[in-house]
């Protein structure tokens, strides 16, 4: 089952930030991750989610609502961090992934840290597991 995105806009300060997630709450809405940015948040919502009722919830608080099939947090990520989710899914250990990349050990965990905060995961197997899960075909 898919993953479905929304984008909330016009979303301004803290209190209408906890209006969004209140919505989700109140739902029972699982979210997989969030990202916010000014005046907008993006929900990348967990795919059996009751995608009617929240839009339908969050255009009662007066947010302008964008909902997008897929999972887009991927699109995110950069050349490098996707290599290195690549080489992560093949089984390498992060030094081989360095050396793989022509980089530094020290390079790979920034990458890694930025993966961690873009896909909102807290470790490899979770990222990794994502990663192989898109439709996303890799190359060598």
């Amino acid at each position: 089952m898919a993953h479905w995105t929304i984008t909330v806009t016009e979303v301004a300060g803290a209190g209408q930030l906890e209006d969004v997630f209140g919505a989700c709450a109140r739902l029972g809405v699982g979210l997989h991750s969030a990202r916010f940015s000014t005046g907008r948040v993006q929900l990348v919502l967990e795919p059996e989610a009751p995608l009617e009722q929240l839009e339908d919830e969050l255009l009662r608080f007066g947010f302008h609502t964008r909902t997008e099939p897929g999972d887009h947090s991927m699109e995110a990520l950069s050349a490098r961090e996707q290599e290195l989710l690549t080489l992560l899914a093949r089984g390498l250990q992060l030094k081989e992934v360095a050396r793989r990349m022509g980089v530094e050990t020290s390079t790979v965990r920034e990458y890694w840290s930025r993966i961690k905060r873009k896909l909102g995961v807290r470790s490899m197997s979770q990222a990794v597991s994502l990663w192989s899960n898109t439709e996303h075909h890799h190359t060598d």
